[in-house]
Parts: structure tokens; C-alpha cells; sequence
């Protein structure tokens, strides 16, 4: 039976994470380039679901999968960690199956296929973690379970896109229904959750442990108003009062829920223990997680959410939102928390830089949406998502050089 090394095969695992948000980065300069210049050849909508999709499975699937396992092998030491290697490769299998096959030609039976892979996969982590946890009651596993349950849960989400991409036009309404179910249950359940149970691996590292009864009651608020919540993402179709008051009533408890979250992590001496790099990570992935449930409750107001609904740039700022300033930032500030890491002057500088690209897309998107809204023209606003696209790759480029892991 192979044997996991877990020096070795982390620091091989921790690279080909941070390659493939790389490659992320680069298909989606081509994207942008594409849209302020246009390339022949090129299918915008095949490369914006290959760029989604690696995204979802290469980077941010892969990073969790990582973390949870290194932190399995530091606190399980009797279960069979080989396992979740083979789910990590099966897990890339169908990240690069779906990067080519979906630039190839979008929803076919070849991409199907290797989403279904991902998707399993998903599935199996699911299983891993319930089987190998059970009787722990540390306050970070009910997170990285309910994580897992969400990933597991949005898979109705890619059957359904499956079956109605053919039909798109007949079933319009149910094709976009499909797509926001398996993002939210991707962006705000697997996602969130998972990294607020490796937060919560990391603060217990610095001797920083949440209470029992704190850690339940936020979870509840969070899970009630994820589970829920979806219904926040379809207010653009027609639903009776009552129904919309209940949605109105969810965002109001996540909301608060992740209030409490932020006053808890504002009473403990965190920031003590982190450098300027460190805080400056910490800051941005809190400020994008609050954002993000406040967003949530004010589209929850008909006015504003006409407008957030039905403007493709306000829905890609959102989800670049969560997606690179929320997650994308905190599994970086993962990264540069371990202890391996040599934290160098061009470490640092590459992730002001990529701070700065990030910043800088979130800007011009929010811009671009709210312009449009008042019929002001933003002409450039395709030339600066493409600098920001270029300056982010550059950045993710110079990490991977930069990033130096020691052998403890």
C-alpha cells in the first residue's frame, strides 16, 4: 500500500494547487483579452466555463482538499490517510479534464464525464470525513463536515445544467435557477464552511480555541441561513409575500450570524501573532466575508435586486468577491501561516501584488455594474480588467517562484 509522506507529498501537493490557480490565471487573461480585443478561435462562453470550473476544482477544491488532509494526518494517526491522496489525484484528473474539454466545446458528454469525475469525488470526501471523524467533537469538524455536505449538496445544481444546456432555450428560467443553486451551495456552503473550520485549525495552533456553545450557535445561524438561503439567489422569479418574507428573514439571520462570527474574532488576540502580510490577508478575507452577507440581505430589497439580478457585471463582481478576495485570499494566508514557509522579500511582494490585482478587478467590476445601472458609459473598462487579470497572473507567477518550502 503507497504511503503518504506528509512532508513530501504536501509540499508536492501545496505546489500543483498553487500552479493550477496560476492556470487559472492565465485563462482568464485570455478571457479578458478576448473581450477587449478578441482572439479568432476562441468561444468566449467554453472558456468562461473551463476558467470556472478549474477554478472551482484545480484551486479552491484542491487547497481544502490539501489543508483537511494535512490536518487529518496531525490529529487522526489512525486513519488511512493513502486514501485521500488517490481522492486529490481523482480530483485533479477531472480538474484538467474539465480546463480542456469545456475550452474544447463547452457541455458535452467528454466534459460531463469529467465533471462527473470532480463530482464524485466530492462525494467521497464527503464520506471520508463523516467516516473518519465521527466521534470527534472538536469545534472545527462540524464546519469541514457541513462544507463537505454543501459540495455534495450542489451536485443537483450540475445535473440539472447538464440536462437543460441542451435546451437552453426552452428552459431559460430553470437553466439560470440550476446555475445559481450549485454556486451558491458551492460559494457560500462548501467554500465558507470549510475555511472557517481550517480558520478555526489555525487559531487552535496559537492557542486561540472558540467556545462550545459560541461555535453552535454561529454554525446553526450560518447552516439555517446557507441551506435556506438559496432562495435569496431566485428572488428574480415570481414568489407569494409570504414566501419572500421568509428569504427576507434568512438573510437577517446570516447576517447575523456572521456579525457574531467577526465580534468574536475582533475579541481575540489574532492579530498579535500575525506579521503585515499576515494581517493584511486576515483584513481583506473579513471585509469581503462581511460584505458578502450584506450584499446577500440587500438584494433582498426588490429595487436593488432587479438591478443585481439582471447586470452580468454586478454578478461577476460578486462572485469574484467571494470567490478571490474571500477564498482564494484566506488559503494564501493558509499557506504563509504554515511554519514551512520562508516568508522572503519577493514572497511579500508578490502578495502585495496580488492584493493590488484583486483589489483593482473588484473596482472596475463594482464600477462597471453601477455604472451601467445610471447609463454611464465606462469604455475602458475591458482594457483595466485586463491589466488587472495580467498583474494577478504576474503575482501568482512570482509567488510560485518565490515560494520556498523547508522539509520538517
Amino acid at each position: 500500500m503507497l504511503k503518504i509522506s506528509q512532508t513530501i507529498h504536501f509540499n508536492f501537493w501545496l505546489k500543483i494547487c498553487v500552479i493550477n490557480f496560476f492556470i487559472v490565471s492565465v485563462v482568464g487573461v485570455i478571457m479578458r483579452y478576448n473581450m477587449a480585443f478578441s482572439l479568432p478561435g476562441f468561444n468566449h462562453k467554453f472558456m468562461q466555463e473551463s476558467h470556472s470550473h478549474f477554478a472551482f476544482y484545480g484551486w479552491v477544491s484542491a487547497g481544502i482538499f490539501l489543508f483537511v488532509t494535512k490536518y487529518l494526518s496531525e490529529n487522526f494517526k489512525k486513519i488511512n490517510l493513502p486514501k485521500y491522496q488517490y481522492l486529490m489525484i481523482c480530483n485533479q484528473i477531472g480538474s484538467y479534464g474539465m480546463l480542456f474539454t469545456f475550452l474544447y466545446g463547452g457541455y458535452f458528454w467528454l466534459s460531463i464525464v469529467f465533471s462527473s469525475i470532480a463530482l464524485f469525488t466530492g462525494f467521497a470526501y464527503f464520506i471520508f470525513l463523516l467516516i473518519d471523524t465521527k466521534s470527534n467533537e472538536n469545534p472545527e469538524i462540524i464546519w469541514l463536515k457541513s462544507g463537505a455536505f454543501f459540495a455534495t449538496f450542489s451536485a443537483i445544481g450540475i445535473f440539472g445544467l447538464a440536462y437543460f444546456s441542451s435546451k437552453k432555450e426552452e428552459f431559460d428560467v430553470l437553466f439560470r435557477a440550476y446555475t445559481y443553486f450549485y454556486l451558491h451551495y458551492q460559494y457560500n456552503g462548501f467554500f465558507l464552511f470549510s475555511c472557517i473550520g481550517l480558520l478555526l485549525i489555525s487559531l487552535k495552533k496559537i492557542g486561540i480555541e472558540i467556545k462550545e456553545k459560541l461555535n453552535k450557535t454561529i454554525f446553526f445561524l450560518l447552516f439555517f441561513g446557507c441551506f435556506f438561503g438559496y432562495g435569496l439567489s431566485v428572488l428574480w422569479i415570481e414568489m407569494n409575500s409570504v414566501l419572500y418574507g421568509f428569504f427576507v428573514l434568512i438573510s437577517v439571520i446570516q447576517f447575523f450570524g456572521a456579525i457574531l462570527f467577526l465580534i468574536w474574532i475582533r475579541k481575540t488576540n489574532l492579530f498579535k501573532n500575525q506579521n503585515f502580510i499576515q494581517k493584511l490577508l486576515l483584513s481583506i478575507f473579513g471585509f469581503a466575508f462581511i460584505l458578502k452577507f450584506l450584499l446577500q440581505s440587500l438584494s433582498a430589497i426588490p429595487a436593488l435586486g432587479v438591478f443585481a439580478f439582471s447586470n452580468i457585471n454586478i454578478v461577476i463582481a460578486y462572485l469574484h468577491l467571494v470567490l478571490l478576495m474571500g477564498i482564494s485570499l484566506f488559503l494564501i494566508w493558509k499557506i504563509v501561516q504554515m511554519k514551512e514557509i520562508e516568508f522572503n522579500k519577493l514572497l511579500k511582494i508578490s502578495i502585495l501584488l496580488l492584493v493590488f490585482g484583486i483589489v483593482c478587478n473588484e473596482i472596475v467590476l463594482g464600477l462597471s455594474g453601477t455604472f451601467s445601472i445610471f447609463y454611464i458609459p465606462f469604455l475602458t473598462a475591458k482594457n483595466w480588467l485586463l491589466f488587472a487579470s495580467v498583474v494577478i497572473m504576474i503575482s501568482i507567477l512570482t509567488f510560485i517562484q518565490s515560494l520556498k518550502i523547508e522539509n520538517k
